[in-house]
């Protein structure tokens, strides 16, 4: 029975020596593969740039859409790799667009049930800024922008046009007492 506690014993303490000289040869080739510039044991990926708007008093549109095909990065909704390069090769018609927001707000695109932040941000650099402005696509125009967006049948799904017509005759109806009258009158 001594015998067989002192083997056990003489294993548990090769195992030690073990676990130890291994740590001492990680920690050792961990130090030896940490990059020169830095602190950290891998190098950083190159930070990505961002799309910046154009600025209001641009109104080239060509100027916007090379700023588009520059588009790096989105978080949620379509990526880089799903907005089309080739703008002219989409089919249907492009919705017509703005250079800024009339006077310099732009709507909340985002009241729109399917239009969230990542999806606002690209309509904004795209040139859409506006209830009205969405309100009056036609359906060559929704079949360009679900082809932009890599949104096949989304935007009539959602009926994106027909919540952007009540959202925008909403609008008008706060900015004209005299609409409102009617719809008193109406109820």
């Amino acid at each position: 029975m001594n015998q067989l506690l002192e083997l056990a014993m003489q294993m548990i303490l090769c195992l030690l020596i073990a676990a130890i000289i291994g740590a001492i040869i990680g920690y050792l080739i961990g130090k030896m593969a940490k990059c020169p510039e830095s602190n950290d044991t891998l190098p950083h990926p190159p930070e990505k740039e961002t799309l910046k708007a154009a600025p209001a008093s641009r109104t080239d549109h060509e100027e916007m859409t090379e700023a588009i095909e520059r588009e790096p990065d989105m978080e949620q909704a379509p990526s880089q790799a799903t907005l089309h390069k080739n703008l002219e090769a989409l089919e249907g018609e492009r919705p017509p667009l703005l250079p800024a927001p009339r006077n310099g707000l732009p709507d909340d695109l985002k009241e729109i049930s399917g239009i969230g932040l990542k999806i606002e941000d690209l309509l904004h650099e795209l040139g859409i800024f506006h209830f009205d402005q969405i309100a009056r696509w036609t359906k060559e125009n929704i079949k360009w922008i679900e082809q932009y967006l890599n949104f096949k049948g989304r935007v009539e799904r959602e009926n994106w046009v027909g919540q952007a017509k009540i959202l925008s005759a909403g609008q008008q109806h706060l900015h004209t007492p005299s609409n409102n009258q009617d719809i008193e009158k109406k109820s």
